[in-house]
């Protein structure tokens, strides 16, 4: 049975391992990382890298699943900030009216 410190837990776990999501689906959606420094980027992807490598031993705790999903929207958002995609060359279709 979870107590109520654990059930903290894993609420700021989960809150903390989604607050990066957002950024990284503007990332896919865009084809690049906007308004975010070099800096931030690589603190956020080695900050979860050694916070997971740290805590993989315990993977029940909601830590790991934290570090996890940071880490993964992390190298996402370093995707696109140091590889973005170029926008693609559409042929215009000619109008039947």
């Amino acid at each position: 049975m979870l107590d109520y410190v654990e059930i903290c837990g894993w609420i700021g776990s989960i809150s903390f391992a989604l607050y990066s999501i957002p950024q990284a689906l503007d990332a896919i959606r865009t084809g690049k990382s906007r308004g975010l420094s070099r800096g931030t980027i690589l603190l956020l992807v080695f900050g979860a890298l050694f916070s997971f490598l740290y805590i993989v031993p315990d993977i029940k705790s909601p830590l790991f699943y934290n570090f996890l999903g940071s880490f993964i929207c992390g190298l996402t958002i370093c995707k696109y900030h140091f590889f973005p995609r170029r926008k693609a060359k559409f042929c215009k279709k000619k109008s039947l009216v």
